[in-house]
C-alpha cells in the first residue's frame, strides 16, 4: 500500500511543476486583457479534477499500478475533512469505478478503512457536481411523510401532520349558472334560447364498450446510436474569449465501433471530442497541443495522443477537437488537458477526467 502523505507530496510536486511549464509555455502568447474570475460555487469539482489529473496521467505511466494509484489518491481527497464537498463527491465516483472496473471488469476490494460508507453508497444530497447551480448543486429531497394520529396508512386518505384542513385542496365547488343582470326599465324580457344537447357517443353493438383509439407508438430506441459518454467535469479556460471572458469546454468520449466523430472509431477504439463552447473556429495551426492520457484499467495498457481539428466537425466553430486511440476493450480512466488555439486567443484549459467503458 501507498504511503498517503508521499503521495500527496508527490501530487503536490506534480501539480506545481505543471503550473510552473504552462506558464512558461503560454507566456509569448499570454493575453492582456484581464479574465473574468472563476467563481468556486459553480465548479465544485475542481480541486479533485487538478488533485487527479496529473495522478491519471502517472498510472499511464505505470499501468501495473493504476488501481492502487488511483484509489489512494482518491481515497486521500474522500477522508480529507477539509475538502470540498464537489470534489469529494468527484473522488468517490472515482473509487467507485476504479472498484467496480465500470460495466467491463471485477469488483475490487476496498483499499483501506480511508474510504468511508459513503463512498460505496454514493454520493450524499448537495454533493454531486454541476447538477444546478449554486451552492446545493443538487435537487431538493422530499420531506418524509407522517401520517396523522390515528390514521392507517394505505387504508384511507389522510392529511399530513400540522396540515390545516382548511387550506388543503379539496373537491371544487360546482359550476353556478351565470349572474343575469337586471332588465333596464321598459326592456323587453330576454327569452332564453335553448341549446341542444350533444349527442352521446355511439355504442359498439358488440359487447362492452367501444375499443379506445390505439395511441401512437413511442419512437423507438436507435440501436445504432453511438455510446457517447460525457467527462465527469467541464474543463475551463479563463481569458480565452476576445473580450477576456472565460470558457466552458464539454469532453465526451464514444466507444466503438461508431460512425461519429467521423470517420467514427473502429472496435477497440476509442474517440475523444473537446468543444470550447462560444469560441469561434479553430486556428489552422495549434501552437500548442491538447492532449488525452488513458489507462485501460481492465487490460493495463495506456498511452496518449494529441487532439486536433477535424475539418468536417464544426469547422465554423465552436473549436472542436478529437481524436481516435486504440484503447481497447475495458474500462477506461482519461484525462484531457493542455492548450488550444482559437482564430482568437491561446487558451490554456484546466484538465478534466472521464470514465468510459468500451465494449
Amino acid at each position: 500500500m501507498l504511503d498517503i502523505a508521499k503521495l500527496s507530496k508527490g501530487l503536490t510536486a506534480v501539480c506545481a511543476a505543471t503550473a510552473v511549464i504552462a506558464s512558461v509555455a503560454t507566456s509569448p502568447v499570454a493575453a492582456a486583457d484581464p479574465t473574468i474570475p472563476l467563481d468556486p460555487g459553480q465548479l465544485p469539482g475542481l480541486e479533485a479534477v487538478q488533485s487527479l489529473s496529473p495522478v491519471v496521467q502517472a498510472a499511464a505511466a505505470n499501468p501495473a499500478s493504476a488501481q492502487e494509484l488511483l484509489l489512494a489518491a482518491a481515497s486521500q481527497l474522500a477522508g480529507n475533512a477539509t475538502t470540498p464537498e464537489g470534489s469529494m463527491a468527484l473522488a468517490q465516483a472515482v473509487t467507485r469505478f476504479v472498484q467496480e472496473g465500470g460495466a467491463a471488469g471485477p469488483a475490487l476490494s476496498p483499499p483501506s478503512a480511508v474510504v468511508t460508507q459513503q463512498a460505496m453508497t454514493g454520493p450524499a444530497h448537495g454533493t454531486a457536481p454541476l447538477l444546478t447551480p449554486g451552492p446545493g448543486n443538487g435537487p431538493i429531497p422530499l420531506e418524509k411523510h407522517t401520517p396523522a394520529p390515528g390514521a392507517l396508512p394505505g387504508t384511507e386518505a389522510h392529511l399530513p401532520t400540522g396540515v390545516n384542513p382548511e387550506h388543503a385542496v379539496g373537491p371544487a365547488p360546482e359550476a353556478l349558472p351565470p349572474a343575469v343582470p337586471p332588465a333596464a326599465p321598459g326592456a323587453m324580457p330576454e327569452v332564453p334560447v335553448h341549446v341542444a344537447a350533444p349527442a352521446a357517443a355511439p355504442v359498439s353493438n358488440s359487447a362492452g364498450a367501444a375499443p379506445a383509439p390505439a395511441a401512437a407508438a413511442a419512437p423507438s430506441f436507435d440501436p445504432n446510436s453511438p455510446p457517447t459518454q460525457d467527462f465527469m467535469y467541464p474543463s475551463i479556460s479563463n481569458g480565452c474569449q476576445k473580450d477576456g471572458g472565460n470558457v466552458i469546454a464539454t469532453a465526451i468520449s464514444v466507444a466503438g465501433p461508431a460512425k461519429i466523430p467521423t470517420p467514427g472509431p473502429g472496435p477497440g477504439q476509442t474517440a475523444y471530442v473537446f468543444t470550447a463552447v462560444g469560441t469561434p473556429a479553430p486556428a489552422a495551426e495549434q501552437k500548442l497541443p491538447l492532449n488525452v492520457t488513458w489507462v485501460n484499467l481492465t487490460t493495463g495498457r495506456s498511452g496518449s495522443a494529441t487532439l486536433k481539428p477535424n475539418p468536417e466537425i464544426n469547422p465554423q466553430g465552436p473549436t472542436t477537437l478529437t481524436a481516435i486511440v486504440d484503447t481497447g476493450s475495458g474500462s477506461i480512466m482519461s484525462t484531457i488537458f493542455g492548450q488550444v488555439t482559437t482564430l482568437d486567443k491561446q487558451c490554456t484549459f484546466m484538465p478534466t477526467i472521464g470514465s468510459s467503458v468500451v465494449p
